[in-house]
């Protein structure tokens, strides 16, 4: 079937237009609405997506360039699928191809590079000591454009490569990066005729008998049982008695992920939610669900269990989690039941790790995507079910590029295409509790925890009147982590990542300065020696004296989790702490550690940010210790008052979900 000449493709650039190419023959047959193609664009080679064909110019004099090269086989979206995006950057002010680029892994995209080279006049120039000397030291180097413009900041690089270039000093090449970012692994097998006769090294012998026992071996695995076996393998390879090929081979992000189970069959009122959730399944079009689950009430194994059901039912799903750390549980239990058919996607893996699993879901091997907000754009075939865990959570908002929320995105994707999409929380936001009271949300209630277990305790404990040591950490909950730990038990202490935005409060009245028209706590700026509000710009300088009680002792609380964990262990030096933030996870895999560790009992205090504030079921936790309730509540933000309830509420949640009921204390100075 032949296709008109011209193609309409969109950037993925802040431009709200879409721009025309030429289609050159070899490739016309197979250009389709949905397929990436490589198009020339200024002095760059970029990516666009297909979006639609014209049959002429407009107007017709205009001279439009040709399609450098197809990229795919298969097309990422269809048309009926085009209209949704459209409607995604309609709603979020976004450019139609930025919608677009969050289908692909970031590496899966193709790019160009302008690299720079000095000619031989150029290398004259240099001779001479002319006045473009320094620039043209540096493109004698081999460098890219970008490369230029990091070196020389401050300098009009852009003006000065282009004048060189017309000069003849410097010459330019365009370069593609590849996007394929397979790995490749040496494979070493045993040939038929192999023997050990003649051979006189003791370690190639070795290597040979590996080979012939075990079979063709990578070489990564063999310098791991053997060492360092690069020499014996190019000689055995000389001698004709090993072969060694390269092949392909995908990273497996699961290394680090334990399998999971489930211990307990699920109770009457989880049955009953899956019967309901279930029911909307069968039924064709939108069904939307806000599963109200209190903490430890059992949430989770509704969602594994309608995840099950909806894959026997031959659709496929993405679970969604707004925290890194809380993927691994999930991934962890349904890659056991689905071995193979499970993907992960989040910022945590490698380029690569992530690259694979993107080809993997787009190839339709995969049943089911866990991952955090980007894994709702992963290229699933027939998908039937969104689970949203943590509907509530603030880390759903994508802060850069296209300004989406994952969660209402889930929500317009169900609508579009006629999906069942979960919402869970035990907090659920104002607007999701709003929707459900007004029926656009089929409410379903989880009112009790697991075995009629009893929510924990709550203690308020106010610091301003506290005796003895001035510390971050009260005598009361002092002397409860003391008594955790001599009881066999586990504490988690909780301080919000927020509290690196200072407040500024009155020790002695508990008063917290506040903008008069917005209603949000001011900001301390050390700097300018001012409180400022970061909506309306209102400013006032830090005062001496607190303007309700009189009194001289104001303080800015900026303390963060690695100053609670140094005063933990000073506190308990025989205790096994253990700290969970941004800070403390950067390497692959912490995450999985940190709470298989807690799992096992192998740690006694936890300390941590809002990673550890929700989702986790950790049965020996009986003690959890807010360590500052007014940092959540005075966030200087007009939700600053719903994010406190939900993030202490989530915290304290995390007390007496085993056999021991649980206890939380809550330090503030504001009581009241």
């Amino acid at each position: 079937m032949s296709k008109e000449p011209l193609i309409d493709v969109a950037l993925e650039l802040p431009l709200d237009r879409c721009f025309t190419y030429g289609v050159p023959t070899h490739i016309a047959d197979d250009i389709m609405v949905g397929k990436r193609v490589l198009v020339p664009f200024g002095k760059r080679v970029v990516t666009a997506y297909t979006v639609g064909f014209r049959a002429r110019p407009v107007p017709p004099a205009l001279e439009i360039k040709d399609v450098v090269d197809l990229i795919d086989e298969e097309p990422l979206f269809d048309v009926h699928t085009l209209e949704f995006f459209k409607l995604v950057a309609s709603y979020y002010l976004a450019s139609l191809g930025e919608v677009l680029g969050l289908l692909c892994a970031g590496n899966a995209k193709i790019r160009s590079m302008r690299y720079l080279h000095i000619t031989d006049t150029g290398r004259e120039e240099v001779e001479r000591g002319g006045k473009d000397t320094e620039i043209l030291l540096a493109v004698a180097k081999r460098i890219s454009l970008g490369g230029l413009l990091k070196m020389f900041k401050n300098k009009p690089v852009y003006s000065k490569v282009n004048g060189l270039v017309k000069k003849g000093l410097i010459s330019e090449k365009l370069c593609l990066t590849d996007p394929a970012g397979r790995r490749v692994e040496k494979i070493a097998a045993p040939c038929d005729n192999a023997s050990h006769i003649g051979l006189r090294g003791p370690l190639q012998a070795r290597v040979l008998s590996f080979l012939l026992e075990r079979g063709e071996t990578s070489v990564a695995a063999l310098r791991k049982e053997l060492g360092n076996v690069d020499q014996p393998l190019k000689r055995l390879e000389e001698k004709s008695l090993i072969t060694i090929t390269e092949r392909t081979c995908g990273r497996d992000p699961f290394d680090a992920i334990r399998a999971r189970d489930i211990v307990h069959e699920p109770n009457e009122a989880q049955k009953a939610a899956l019967k309901e959730i279930i029911s909307g399944m069968k039924t064709s079009g939108f069904r939307p669900y806000l599963l109200y689950g209190i903490t430890g009430s059992g949430k989770t194994l509704v969602y594994m269990k309608a995840i099950e059901e909806a894959v026997s039912m031959g659709k496929r799903v993405i679970f969604l989690v707004p925290e890194i750390s809380l993927a691994s549980w999930p991934a962890g239990y349904l890659s056991r039941i689905y071995p193979g058919r499970v993907a992960i996607i989040h910022s945590g893996l490698s380029e690569g790790e992530r690259l694979d699993q993107w080809h993997k879901i787009r190839n339709g091997k995969m049943d089911v995507v866990v991952g955090a907000r980007s894994a709702l754009f992963a290229p699933v075939r027939n998908l039937g079910l969104i689970v949203v865990d943590e509907e509530h959570d603030a880390s759903y908002k994508q802060e850069e590029g296209v300004r989406y929320n994952a969660r209402d995105v889930a929500l317009m994707m169900g609508k579009f295409f006629g999906l069942t999409v979960i919402l869970g929380s035990a907090t659920p936001s104002v607007e999701a509790f709003y929707n459900a009271g007004i029926g656009r949300l089929d409410l379903i209630n989880l009112a009790e925890r697991v075995k009629s277990r009893p929510l924990p305790d709550i203690e308020i404990v106010d610091i301003r009147k506290r005796s003895g040591r001035e510390g971050l950490i009260s005598d009361p909950l002092e002397n409860a982590i003391r008594e955790t730990i001599s009881n066999g038990n586990q504490a988690m202490l909780f301080l919000n990542r927020r509290g690196f935005s200072n407040f500024l409060i009155c020790k002695e009245c508990g008063m917290v300065f506040k903008c008069p028209n917005c209603s949000v706590s001011l900001t301390v700026h050390k700097g300018k020696k001012s409180l400022l509000c970061h909506y309306c710009d209102f400013s006032v300088e830090i005062p001496d004296c607190c303007p309700g009680c009189n009194g001289y002792d104001l303080s800015d609380p900026g303390i963060g989790t690695e100053r609670i964990e140094e005063e933990v262990r000073k506190l308990f030096p025989g205790a096994r702490v253990a700290r969970m933030d941004r800070d403390s996870t950067r390497r692959k895999g912490s995450h999985s550690k940190i709470i298989d560790a807690m799992e096992k009992g192998s740690i006694d205090v936890l300390i941590g940010t809002q990673m550890i504030a929700k989702g986790h079921h950790f049965p020996n936790v009986t003690l959890v210790g807010i360590i500052s309730g007014d940092t959540a509540v005075n966030i200087p933000d007009f939700r600053g008052s719903e994010r406190a309830f939900q993030i202490i509420t989530q915290a304290g949640g995390r007390a007496g979900r085993g056999e021991e009921r649980g206890r939380v204390i809550i330090q503030t100075y504001n009581p009241e």
